[in-house]
């Protein structure tokens, strides 16, 4: 019984410690984040501390981008869309798989949006096509995860952004 007893103790014990050193983890940005605005997409670049030692999914999402587009007819000219407000949410991520010492820096990329429907960019007929031209992201998220194992990703840092 006492050795069942030592047993448990010793096994509560280890637990505990285990939940000390997993929740002392502080994530932080130790340079940036930094946004930048590149037209058609967006780039944030930072560097990040107190991680664990699990794979990072970084991802950039602007969820009310909204874009000018250009309106190009069945000849091949171009013309300004009627719709400088056409919706274009965008979002990127990186999977960064080298954490050293709970550090990494990271760069992520939106991807490119869909291009609206001749319709959506106000163009005259659907013989027409619709291109984005620019895009204004305005505001955004930053998220950061981490594998806690066996592809278990949690969120760790969440930060808001903007692009006039």
């Amino acid at each position: 019984m006492r050795r069942t007893t030592l047993t448990l103790l010793t096994l509560l014990a280890l637990v505990s410690i285990t939940i000390v050193v997993v929740s002392a983890a502080n994530p932080h940005y130790k340079k940036g984040p930094s946004v930048v605005d590149r037209g058609l997409t967006a780039t944030a670049t930072g560097t990040i501390a107190g991680l664990g030692n699990g794979n990072v999914i970084v991802t950039l999402d602007f969820p009310d981008a909204t874009g000018t587009t250009t309106c190009i007819n069945p000849g091949g000219n171009e013309a300004a869309g009627q719709n400088p407000a056409t919706p274009a949410a965008t979002s990127g991520n990186v999977l960064i798989s080298k954490v050293k010492n709970g550090s990494v820096s990271f760069s992520v990329t939106t991807d490119l949006p869909d291009n609206p429907t001749p319709q959506a960019a106000g163009c005259p007929n659907g013989q027409w096509s619709a291109a984005f031209n620019n895009i204004t992201f305005g505001n955004g998220t930053l998220t950061v995860q981490q594998d806690q194992g066996g592809g278990n990703y949690v969120t760790v840092l969440s930060t808001n952004v903007f692009l006039p």
